[in-house]
């Protein structure tokens, strides 16, 4: 017989609920894996972006973006609105992504627009759709994306040029003399 801590009055059901819990405790979980989204195991990742509070969960996303999601997830609530959440929510496409605002446009955009630039050459239909989910639920509601712009990847960084020059000049000298 087992111990328990049910009343003498517990309906069969809590009983029955009780004897399958006291099993719980046989499987060893170390909470510090579980709670962190790079230990974490694959299968309960959901349940810990639930507890995240991500607003946005996509189950077909590959493990990496789904870690990426939940890691990200604390800088995206903490700042949700601005230009800095989209940018955080952002990196779970996992490609470099640069947002521009409308003031910081060129030219000025329309009030309240911002555009995304992806850099690089091709985008997925998948990473499209992720875009536009990411940046809708971190945006806030008084700002719409204006446009989408794929493009060549963009480097930054001091360019050194150099070079030389040389002159070569043949002078001839003819002998005649005037008399």
């Amino acid at each position: 017989m087992y111990r328990t801590l049910l009343p003498p009055n517990a309906t069969q059901s809590e009983q029955a609920l009780e004897q399958v819990m006291g099993h719980m405790s046989d499987q060893p979980i170390d909470i510090r894996i579980v709670k962190n989204p790079d230990l974490c195991p694959a299968e309960l990742l959901p349940w810990l972006a639930w507890e995240y509070a991500i607003t946005y969960w996509d189950a077909n996303w590959t493990e990496a973006q789904q870690r990426s999601v939940i890691k990200n997830a604390p800088k995206v609530n903490k700042t949700r609105g601005t230009v800095g959440a989209v940018k955080h929510a952002l990196q779970a496409v996992g490609r470099s992504i640069d947002v521009v605002e409308w003031f910081r446009d060129s030219p000025v955009g329309e009030p309240y627009t911002f555009r995304v630039l992806v850099n690089g050459y091709a985008v997925t239909a998948d990473e499209l759709k992720l875009i536009t989910q990411q940046v809708a639920d971190a945006k806030n509601a008084r700002s719409w994306m204006s446009d989408i712009q794929i493009g060549e990847q963009s480097v930054a960084g001091a360019i050194y040029c150099g070079g030389a020059s040389v002159v070569q000049h043949t002078i001839r000298i003819s002998g005649k003399r005037d008399e």
